[in-house]
């Protein structure tokens, strides 16, 4: 039998909860104001996916599922490093177009998401199919009432 903490979960799923998420904090290094944010290495990883006429503040925050202001901050900084750049939306005209720069490109080359991404190729092909079928399912229901 299970054993249910205080907050009606069982523990076990506790601790996997908290094992995902050591896993993910483990991948940045470090969080050093100077170096790229988690929001922003997400930010560069979207305009790597999305055609330009995706590459929108809005497109973004509606993605990262976040309001413009923090997204609109990330970007400032990105710019900033010269890792993103902006041109004129020819579809409309209140917004701007974002790309990579080449030290945005380059950048991405040591994106941390690298190493969770290897320690999953690392599993034996079973156990890899079984995390990623969970991560999906898990993803597509982010609230436990879906199930």
């Amino acid at each position: 039998m299970n054993e249910i903490t205080q907050n009606g979960f069982d523990r076990s799923d506790l601790a996997v909860a908290l094992l995902m998420e050591r896993i993910v904090r483990g991948a940045y290094d470090t969080r050093q104001s100077h170096e790229i944010q988690p929001l922003q290495w997400s930010i560069l990883r979207y305009l790597a996916r999305y055609p330009a006429e995706g590459r929108t503040l809005t497109r973004i925050a509606t993605y990262l599922d976040l309001t413009h202001a923090p997204i609109s901050r990330a970007l400032r900084t990105l710019r900033g490093r010269g890792l993103v750049s902006t041109e004129a939306n020819p579809a409309d005209a209140r917004s701007s177009i974002l790309s990579l720069t080449e030290a945005g490109w380059a950048a991405l080359e040591l994106d941390p998401i690298r190493k969770i991404a290897q320690r999953v190729a690392a599993l034996p092909e079973p156990d890899r199919d079984a995390v990623k079928r969970a991560l999906r399912v898990m993803a597509v229901r982010q609230d436990p009432e879906d199930t």
